[in-house]
């Protein structure tokens, strides 16, 4: 039986479905089959590829953080063992050329005092284009202003002249990277930056990472040096005073031999006095040729403690700046030819001669004749008790604005340990030949100061004990 189609627009029977093509309802576009699928495929794609990408930009990021993680490990292991502000800046330049390929780049530190920025290191010009590029402080760039603490492009007016070396011929940009701690601008480097670098954030967190390390660094150099000189001078100054302290020492002990040694030669011509002055008093002797040996006797122990006293007292005006010398132009011959017969009276063995050079036309010297005098006098009386045999001579030269006088013996010699303090205060209070032949030692210096006190000099030679010895004095010309 043939089958009939139902009419149009009647609907299947309930619990039928239509095995017919699916209508569309009016206005509704045939879209192909999997069309829906293909979309999502493209849609899904693209997310793909962008996860990709950002996956990469990612790995990329994560790459260059742990690089930068790498170095900045690295450089604060290098600066925590440094402790030279030089050794800190060279790191540093090294860092922040190589990371930012630096074109040319330069670190100044504040030097001592603070008066200004030192360059320090230079990259990509020679030390003597770079060590001449100063800069004051506190603020580098006075012209312009400047957030001096963060780091920023400078300005192309900004150090203009200094700056020129680093800018070059191409004008490359300048990149400020400030070492600042506790407000304290402590140094910068400053980088010549390539025109088509740009800095990411992981750039500028590495920058403040190595510029807080680089700062505490440089103070810490700082502190270094600065108590390593406390201790230096602290240093020297013990070492002063253990050296002043063991000069105060050997002084007070050299004064107290010199109290005893002058109590005892001041008492050996004051007993001479009193006993022989007794002995005639007493009237202890046989005829008037004998009383008169024995005032001669007194008075030449009174002249001796006359003399002692004498140079006790010139030691005192010395010490207390109250010595006086008054020089005038006066001729040497005449006052050679006062000396003679004084010195020739002094008492000496009999084995020794005592010689004079021939008196000549000579220039008059600038001294004072009577402080002079006594100088010569000195000399000759030391010369003339010291040596057992042989002969003391006085020779006199000229020589160019002053004239050289010395007193050559051929007496007992002056060891080399003993040179060193023959003009030095109560040096012979020390014993051994002072004691032997009497004084106080203070000839010698009181002769070193009048001579000095006259623009002339005095000095001793000798090759060591039984060598005898030369005193030389000079006298500048009138």
């Amino acid at each position: 039986m043939a089958q009939t189609n139902p009419p149009p627009g009647s609907q299947p029977p309930p619990g039928k479905a239509s095995s017919g093509p699916k209508q569309l309802q009016p206005g509704q576009a045939i879209r192909p089959q999997g069309a829906e699928l293909l979309a999502e495929l493209m849609q899904t794609q693209r997310q793909l590829t962008q996860a990709m990408h950002e996956s990469r930009d990612l790995r990329a990021s994560l790459g260059r953080r742990s690089h930068q993680m790498q170095v900045l490990q690295h450089v604060s292991e290098i600066l925590a063992a440094t402790s030279k502000g030089g050794q800190v800046a060279s790191v540093v330049l090294d860092v922040l050329a190589q990371e930012f390929q630096c074109r040319r780049a330069m670190v100044w530190t504040l030097e001592d005092g603070g008066g200004g920025y030192v360059p320090r290191e230079g990259a990509g010009l020679s030390r003597p284009e770079w060590s001449v590029l100063r800069l004051p402080a506190p603020n580098p760039f006075p012209e312009v202003p400047l957030v001096l603490f963060q780091s920023q492009f400078l300005d192309a007016g900004c150090g203009a002249q200094p700056l020129r070396l680093l800018r070059g011929t191409e004008g490359a940009p300048l990149y400020f990277v400030p070492f600042e701690h506790q407000l304290l601008l402590l140094g910068f480097a400053i980088l010549a930056m390539p025109s088509d670098r740009k800095f990411e954030d992981e750039d500028q967190d590495s920058i403040s990472i190595l510029q807080r390390q680089t700062a505490v660094s440089l103070y810490n150099a700082w502190l270094f040096r600065d108590l390593s000189e406390q201790r230096d001078a602290l240093q020297r100054q013990a070492l002063e005073l253990e050296r002043v302290n063991a000069a105060l020492r050997e002084a007070d002990q050299l004064k107290s031999e010199f109290l005893a040694l002058t109590s005892h030669e001041l008492r050996t011509p004051l007993t001479g006095i009193l006993g022989f002055t007794r002995l005639v008093m007493d009237g202890l002797y046989d005829d008037a040729e004998e009383m008169r040996s024995m005032l001669q006797d007194s008075y030449s122990s009174g002249q001796h403690l006359l003399g002692l006293l004498n140079d006790i007292l010139d030691l005192a005006k010395i010490e207390s700046g109250r010595l006086e010398v008054h020089p005038e132009a006066f001729s040497l011959v005449s006052l050679l030819e006062e000396v003679r017969p004084i010195a020739e009276a002094y008492p000496r063995r009999s084995e020794v001669d005592l010689a004079w050079p021939e008196l000549e036309e000579l220039p008059e010297v600038m001294v004072d004749p009577s402080r002079l005098k006594q100088v010569l006098l000195n000399l000759l009386s030391n010369s003339l008790k010291f040596t057992k045999e042989g002969c003391v001579s006085v020779q006199v030269e000229r020589r160019p604005g002053h004239l050289v006088l010395s007193v050559v013996d051929t007496g007992i010699g002056v060891s080399p340990e003993a040179q060193s303090r023959l003009f030095q205060k109560f040096a012979q209070a020390e014993g051994g030949h002072s004691r032997e032949y009497g004084g106080t030692g203070l000839g010698p210096v009181i002769c070193k100061h009048l001579m000095e006190m006259m623009g002339g000099t005095i000095s001793l030679h000798s090759e060591g004990l039984g060598c005898g010895t030369t005193m030389r004095i000079t006298m500048p010309i009138a």
